[in-house]
């Protein structure tokens, strides 16, 4: 019987932290061979995501990345096929890119690693 109630209590635990990323974030990420990264990143609230990243001044610069998301505290791990994991810390409002160390990038471009929620979960 106690066994139950933590499986469900723990089932209810994650479905609310999903719900909490569940949504649209955008803004432009730095590249190192341009103006910016226009990055799209939806979080479904079956943990899933769908990351589009399109090179500004690229003529073949669009690229669309999905897979599973998982979050340990307030650090999101999108995990895919096709990339090494990516990271990103929550934050109100919006979700900061970190870097391989599972770290904030820090310097004079900090605060252009930002996505910005503009939609919630339908």
């Amino acid at each position: 019987m106690i066994k139950q109630f933590l499986t469900a209590a723990a089932i209810f635990a994650l479905g609310a932290c999903s719900h909490t990323y569940c949504g649209t974030y955008q803004g432009v990420l730095p590249a190192a061979s341009g103006p910016g990264i226009e990055t799209t990143l939806v979080f479904s609230p079956n943990g899933t995501y769908k990351m589009e990243s399109v090179y500004m001044d690229k003529v073949a610069g669009i690229f669309e990345d999905e897979g599973t998301y998982s979050v340990d505290g307030d650090v999101i791990t999108l995990n895919s096929e096709e990339m090494e994991a990516v990271y990103f810390q929550m934050e109100e409002g919006q979700v900061r890119r970190l870097d391989t160390r599972r770290q904030p990038v820090i310097g004079e471009l900090s605060e252009h690693y930002v996505l910005k929620k503009v939609k919630d979960c339908d």
